[in-house]
């Protein structure tokens, strides 16, 4: 019979693959050190592990460096790399990041302002998101439509329609 390993035992195997380079592994790390499970809270380090996982094409771990760097967590405050980790993870299909990148498009935060952008990634997140969580979304989304002659959107969702993930 296996033994539960301790939350010790579990952060220390943690911290020695994520240090000898698994990705898994570093985005896991990061985000026990970013809700301080198991650990104290180091902002400063989870946005470390989540660098070295976002660099080798973890999803989560791009959103999740995405977001501090937005927000200024436990790094400097830059919106502009926040968009490109955004959209890492939104090319791979992450609706949560489809959704923050299509709202900075629309708000001109870490872009220019593009509402055909805005509608494009807004749309997409709408797609693939859980139905209990789309009202939001939906709202910005029929707002930024405002914004866009009927042609523009009718094209942008036959992009939509035919778009795929691509790994990172």
């Amino acid at each position: 019979m296996r033994s539960t390993p301790t939350p010790e035992a579990y952060l220390h195997l943690l911290r020695t693959l994520a240090e000898q380079g698994n990705p898994k592994a570093q985005h896991n790390l990061g985000a026990m050190l970013l809700h301080g499970q198991g650990v104290a809270r180091e902002d400063t380090a989870a946005a470390h592990w989540f660098r070295k996982a976002a660099e080798q094409g973890i999803a989560l771990a791009q959103h999740n460096l995405g977001l501090m760097l937005l927000q200024g967590q436990g790094v400097a405050r830059d919106p502009v790399e926040a968009v490109r980790w955004f959209l890492a993870a939104a090319r791979q299909g992450d609706p949560r990041s489809q959704h923050i990148v299509g709202a900075l498009y629309y708000e001109g935060e870490g872009v220019p302002q593009d509402m055909t952008q805005a509608y494009f990634w807004l749309s997409l997140s709408v797609a693939r998101t859980p139905e209990e969580l789309q009202p939001h979304i939906r709202t910005i989304q029929e707002h930024v439509a405002t914004l866009l002659s009927t042609e523009e959107q009718q094209r942008i969702l036959r992009l939509v329609a035919g778009w795929q993930p691509q790994p990172s």
